[in-house]
């Protein structure tokens, strides 16, 4: 993949406003919401992602780093429909509705494996959020057909070279005009996904970068262009 940009963990905010900005998607920055009656305080907040991170590092999960760029993702476009596939065990799935809880949207995830389901069910039980996460077993490449509405945020992190047919099932009818399209493991796993990462760049009706918050993996971001 010839056009790739990543970025660091060391001054990320000032090249993500840069990288938001070229997209043309609105930035929201600040503290949550305090009038919110579900906004988190800052202590519980943090109390929670502490844990997160921590598990994160004992499950072999996302790497913190990245799943923060996801929270931040979110609550940067105003995402209020959410899709991820490939639950695992809810981490990302935790990330993502807590950056809900300020956008007032809800997500949509879903799992293979039973087992994986449950300990997500379990832990987004525990954080609180069982009112913004749907937890969906099954195979995604047979699942997606059947959601109903439309999703303006959407993370593939699935079996990796099943991305070239999660698209045709998302594209055009799920994703919404203006959304985003995220894909995990686009730097360590890039030979899988070559198909799906050289197509989207090619896309005429998207825009992809491939980008790092951990420096370990990354994503590849495509925003779909509005009509």
């Amino acid at each position: 993949m010839k056009r790739r940009t990543f970025l660091g963990a060391t001054g990320s905010a000032a090249a993500l406003l840069g990288f938001l900005d070229g997209l043309g998607l609105p930035v929201a920055w600040g503290a949550e919401d305090a009038t919110r009656p579900d906004a988190r305080s800052r202590e519980e907040f943090d109390r929670l992602a502490a844990d997160l991170d921590a598990k994160s590092r004992r499950l072999a999960s996302m790497p913190g780093k990245d799943c923060r760029f996801l929270h931040l993702m979110v609550k940067a476009t105003r995402a209020k429909g959410v899709l991820e596939l490939g639950t695992g065990y809810g981490l990302t799935t935790i990330w993502m509705g807590l950056a809900l809880e300020e956008t007032g949207g809800k997500l949509t995830t879903v799992e293979i494996l039973a087992d994986r389901v449950q300990a997500a069910r379990t832990n987004v039980g525990k954080a609180g959020l069982e009112p913004r996460v749907t937890l969906k077993t099954g195979d995604a490449h047979q699942v997606v057909p059947n959601l109903e509405g439309t999703f303006d945020f959407i993370l593939l992190n699935a079996d990796k070279d099943g991305q070239m047919d999660y698209f045709r099932k998302l594209y055009p009818k799920k994703l919404l005009p203006g959304g985003l399209l995220l894909a995990y493991g686009a730097v360590l796993r890039e030979e899988k996904m070559r198909d799906y990462l050289e197509m989207l760049v090619k896309h005429p009706d998207f825009d992809t970068v491939v980008v790092s918050a951990s420096m370990e993996d990354g994503f590849s971001v495509s925003r779909r262009k509005r009509d």
